[in-house]
């Protein structure tokens, strides 16, 4: 799959979870991994439901702050992502509902 952040073209590819590019620096396995020398976000193949939903929006967090520039420290980094990939639907849920209150008393 092809998509575009802040115009750099970025690919999604699924794979098999024991392959070099779900391979971290320290030699364990992830379950997503963002490559941007490559501008690619691996996934692996063998998550589903929610749990993908998770990885996927994790994962396209970090290629959001390659292609705007944003360089934090990588635990800055993954705190960011973790948190978004967690608790980022709430969030949206929460403001909605109170624009729409708003919008509805304005």
């Amino acid at each position: 799959m092809i998509f575009s952040i802040n115009g750099t073209i970025w690919r999604l590819e699924y794979k098999n979870p024991n392959l070099d590019e779900l391979r971290r620096s320290d030699g364990t396995f992830s379950f997503g991994v963002t490559d941007r020398n490559v501008n690619t976000i691996y996934i692996s193949s063998k998550i589903h439901g929610p749990f993908l939903r998770k990885v996927c929006i994790h994962e396209i967090c970090h290629a959001i702050c390659m292609s705007y520039n944003i360089f934090l420290p990588i635990e800055q980094e993954e705190i960011l992502c973790d948190f978004v990939a967690t608790h980022g639907e709430e969030v949206f849920e929460i403001v909605d509902m109170l624009l729409n209150t708003v919008c509805l008393v304005a």
